[in-house]
């Protein structure tokens, strides 16, 4: 082929990849808003919206939450919030449970109260008024706990919080909505800043990386400056969206649920992005009818005992963004 063709069909071939990146970016702003349509008490953004939950809905989970985190605190009752945050405060270093990238992670010792952690999130979230669009949603929800005071280790992280990303990047679903629900401590200074990239930027982007850095040229062109955390207020934000941990103060803590789901309905969407290979996080979803029957139905067990995570902690085990090793076994399959 001479010059002067392959000159002429780089104009052409560049057009179609970006009116095949706008199509994208439409249709999944076209699935985003029909979510949001069935679930938000408030919109602003384009891939981020809101809803505030009824207040004994969010007591139920703050109470679920409260009795889990005591339990990992090997208290017999359940803490009132402030010494919760005190002792979480001082026993961070000793927790064998707590991982670098933030998460409480459920151990054999706290099967049953994390159960009902996770069934308090999963009545709330039925709730909301969009089940027939919800296909698949991760298990188990993650109890994330960030503090103020970091250091260079967990900032150095391939996949730290605190660096500008898209969970597509750590092997989320391109096509998955990410929620989170604030519940204790200070959400003023340790927060969350979520924006967008440019559109035509999105298709490409929905790919797998090694570290977060690999996406740091991607630019936040919008910012969504008026977002800002409330506790008892849900945050739905579409896995093209871009958003990062920010500490202003390196004392306190901030406590949060957060988990992703897939709807349905958008098999179109699905297919134009490739499959994610070699992703840090195997796909954690369970089809949402299973998801709601934990608790009620079915327990999630976690085999793994404190003592055997204090001893992986202690080899330097490499550091997991969500729970893994569990099993599901029937309530009364006696």
């Amino acid at each position: 082929m001479m010059l002067e063709e392959l000159l002429a069909e780089s104009p052409v071939r560049d057009r179609l990849q970006y009116e095949r990146a706008i199509a994208f970016s439409q249709l999944g702003d076209r699935l985003f808003d029909e979510l949001a349509a069935k679930i938000a008490t408030r919109r602003q953004y384009r891939l981020l919206f809101e809803h505030t939950l009824k207040p004994e809905l969010f007591q139920q989970i703050r109470i679920a939450a409260a009795a889990y985190i005591s339990a990992c605190l090997n208290s017999p009752i359940i803490l009132s919030e402030a010494e919760m945050l005190e002792r979480l405060l001082e026993a961070r270093s000793t927790l064998p449970n707590y991982t670098g990238t933030g998460l409480l992670m459920p151990k054999r010792e706290h099967i049953l109260a994390f159960n009902l952690f996770q069934k308090s999130v999963a009545e709330a979230f039925y709730q909301l008024g969009a089940n027939d669009l919800i296909d698949a949603v991760d298990l188990p929800v993650n109890l994330r706990m960030v503090y103020g005071k970091t250091d260079a280790k967990r900032l150095g992280l391939p996949f730290a919080s605190s660096k500008c990303h898209s969970d597509v990047w750590a092997g989320v679903a391109a096509d998955a909505t990410v929620v989170v629900l604030p519940l204790f401590g200070d959400i003023d200074n340790i927060t969350i800043e979520a924006g967008e990239m440019p559109r035509e930027m999105e298709l490409q982007s929905m790919q797998v990386m090694s570290d977060f850095d690999e996406g740091r040229d991607i630019p936040m062109v919008v910012s969504y400056t008026e977002a800002q955390l409330q506790h008892g207020t849900m945050y739905f934000n579409d896995a093209r969206g871009l958003h990062q941990t920010v500490r202003r103060k390196t004392e306190g803590l901030r406590i949060s649920v957060d988990f992703r789901f897939r709807r349905k309905f958008n098999e179109a969407y699905r297919a134009m992005v490739a499959p994610n290979i070699g992703g840090i996080e195997e796909d954690m979803s369970v089809p949402y009818e299973d998801w709601l029957k934990v608790g009620k139905e079915t327990l999630i067990v976690f085999d793994e005992t404190v003592k055997q995570a204090k001893k992986r902690q202690n080899a330097d085990a490499p550091v997991p963004l969500y729970t893994r090793g569990y099993r599901l076994v029937e309530m009364f399959n006696f």
